[in-house]
């Protein structure tokens, strides 16, 4: 490779040499960074988190039930009902796209989960964003057998631990 690159290297010496504005971009390449920087950057984060956060909201809506589910699933009346609920903060739910969406792990068949209020309470010290406390509810930990946390808090086997867990999410 070396016996290539000579020959490679003379040349560009000798137009650098010849050629004053290919000199000077010879010297801009390389006083540029090989790391990136500024715009770039914060164009590459940007992109990454565009990504991760899309990820996170198909999975949100995966294990989630739209607003006319919900309502058929509480006997309420109306879907107006059903937004009353979120906007009370009785029941964790985001709008993506053009439908609401509500973590199915807040259900007990046809009603509310009783825990509900007070694992409400708990997320809400760590955030507001409904899809992150939907993520700390339903990742699963080893310390709970494999399980999330939403699934540990109805086994008494795992629930204390499961409590603690989600009490400290925030601390």
């Amino acid at each position: 490779m070396p016996t290539a690159v000579a020959p490679l290297a003379r040349q560009v010496a000798e137009r650098a040499q010849k050629d004053s504005g290919f000199a000077e971009v010879l010297n801009a390449i390389l006083g540029a960074p090989t790391e990136p920087h500024g715009t770039l950057q914060r164009i590459a984060a940007r992109s990454i988190n565009d990504e991760r956060r899309g990820a996170l909201t198909r999975e949100f809506v995966e294990g989630s039930l739209p607003t006319p589910q919900v309502q058929a699933r509480l006997r309420l009346k109306s879907p107006q009902a059903v937004h009353r609920l979120r906007s009370r903060g009785k029941l964790l739910g985001s709008a993506v796209g053009n439908q609401t969406w509500f973590p199915a792990w807040q259900f007990d068949a046809d009603r509310l989960r009783p825990d509900l209020p007070r694992i409400l309470a708990l997320l809400t010290q760590f955030t507001s964003d409904p899809l992150a406390a939907d993520r700390v509810m339903r990742l699963i930990h080893d310390e709970l057998g494999g399980s999330s946390i939403a699934e540990a808090l109805r086994r008494p086997k795992t629930a204390d631990t499961a409590w603690r867990m989600l009490a400290a999410v925030g601390a």
